[in-house]
């Protein structure tokens, strides 16, 4: 498996998270749900951006 290197943005903190998936579009649906997650919790505006694959 791979891990996908994304930056995600709430407000005033950038954080990075790696996501283990087997391809992009499974990586890119967790991090869906993580950013989902994370709006609920917040109720602020939360940016991601793809960063880049550890092999």
């Amino acid at each position: 498996m791979k891990q996908f290197v994304f930056l995600i943005s709430t407000g005033c903190k950038t954080r990075e998270h790696f996501v283990e998936a087997t391809g992009m579009t499974d990586a890119i649906n967790r991090v869906k749900m993580l950013s989902d997650e994370l709006k609920d919790q917040s109720q602020e505006d939360v940016k991601i951006k793809f960063k880049g694959v550890i092999y």
